[in-house]
């Protein structure tokens, strides 16, 4: 998987919750593309999320995803969509986590 399942798409729905089963928190993300298909991602064992206020563009233009063994990074409003770095402060929108599933 990489930041091209999320691009040019938009956002339908964001929700971040906690799994009983795996007590867990999770956010999961519901994209719809262009030709009106509907996607979902989840990233398991959330551990920081960053969510603001302004909706209004939500279409992903830009997108970083980065993924190690032990740590998933999605921004779907980065500042440096092609830097491999984790920049907390600048980035928006963002999910930090274990890992990140189709749904």
């Amino acid at each position: 998987m990489d930041s091209s399942y999320f691009r040019d798409k938009m956002l339908s729905q964001i929700t971040i919750g906690y799994d009983w089963e795996t007590l867990n928190n999770f956010a999961e993300i519901k994209l719809i593309s262009n030709n009106g298909i509907i996607s979902s991602f989840k990233i398991c064992k959330l551990t920081e999320y960053s969510l603001y206020e302004d909706f209004s563009a939500r279409y992903i233009s830009q997108c970083k995803l980065i993924v190690s063994s032990s740590m998933v990074f999605l921004s779907l409003d980065p500042f440096d969509e092609l830097s491999n770095e984790i920049d907390l402060d600048n980035d928006c929108l963002w999910f930090k986590g274990s890992n990140i599933e189709v749904v």
